[in-house]
């Protein structure tokens, strides 16, 4: 079986950091009354920063992480949902900017599920042989499609960018996952051209506490693993209800369910790459994971089974 591993993980937040007390005052809220409810404190909002400056520095801080020669990253893909562009793509000027000379660029804008799918066609590249390495960069400012009036999605979401550097393993290694896209239920959570995001949260609720955990079981079943065989979940940090009823439903202990919700907030197709960096260094050969993304626009799920090659 052709596997690939991850090599070395990045993140990068802006230097805007707002705390619960600015949505207090703004909603006149009591102070603990976010943190119940979505579990986050604090989230980082761009300045002068553009969504390229923070897909340059997470790719340059995981570029600086290890010495290898960089001319052999031979794809760069990145999703994102907030792109303030159409051309030139974020990947592109990630290219221009670390100086690769032949390389393959691509940008993906599939909602939250975007850093699972830029993943598996990075994975698809290697092991076609295609390229040697693949760089993965999920990246949001999804602060500028906020209605800052809207309290059911300003006082959760954040921007940031995270990255993964992949490449080809020489030891066997699990990969599954599960794919369904529902157009159909795209009503859910939209964000249109020149329009402010919107949320159905009970909707979004719903779906992920029963949908979600039913396809983890179902990939623990495929790989013939079970869930306390699992180092952690690594779901997409959605609002923290969310991942303790998951958690509740699975029959695990929530901090398996790993979550910086507390310190980022939400970030979108940045959640899971910031995640798997906050816990890179502390996984050992063999570790198990699940990488979870929960997207409600167009239902897109994909569940990764790996063992972690250091």
């Amino acid at each position: 079986m052709e596997s690939i591993k991850i090599i070395a993980t990045s993140k990068y937040l802006p230097n805007n950091k707002v705390e619960n007390s600015f949505f207090d005052k703004k909603f006149d809220l009591e102070n603990s009354w976010i943190v119940k409810r979505t579990g986050v404190k604090n989230r980082f909002f761009t300045k002068d920063e553009t969504i390229v400056d923070l897909a340059i520095n997470v790719a340059r801080k995981i570029t600086e992480k290890i010495e290898f020669d960089i001319q052999k990253i031979g794809n760069i893909v990145v999703a994102s949902t907030s792109s303030d562009r159409i051309m030139p793509g974020i990947s592109f000027e990630v290219q221009k900017a670390l100086d690769i000379k032949k390389c393959m660029c691509l940008d993906i804008s599939c909602g939250c599920s975007g850093f699972i799918n830029a993943f598996d066609i990075a994975r698809k590249n290697i092991i076609l042989n295609e390229t040697e390495y693949a760089l993965v960069i999920g990246v949001e400012t999804i602060s500028k499609f906020l209605d800052f009036d809207d309290i059911n999605t300003s006082i959760l979401l954040g921007d940031g960018a995270g990255a993964v550097l992949l490449g080809k393993s020489s030891k066997n290694k699990k990969y599954i996952s599960n794919i369904e896209s529902i157009g159909q239920d795209g009503s859910i959570l939209t964000c249109h051209n020149g329009e402010k995001l919107y949320m159905n949260g009970k909707a979004i609720y719903k779906y992920a506490v029963s949908k979600v955990t039913e396809n983890i079981e179902n990939t623990l079943n495929k790989s013939n693993n079970k869930i306390s065989d699992l180092k952690y979940i690594i779901p997409h940090q959605s609002n923290i209800r969310i991942l303790e009823s998951m958690a509740k439903k699975l029959n695990i202990e929530e901090s398996k369910m790993y979550s910086n919700l507390e310190k980022i907030g939400n970030t979108f197709c940045a959640s899971i790459p910031i995640a798997l960096d906050d816990i890179f260094e502390s996984l050992k050969d063999g570790d198990k994971l699940i990488l979870v993304r929960i997207w409600w626009w167009i239902k897109f799920r994909k569940y990764i089974f790996r063992n972690i090659d250091l």
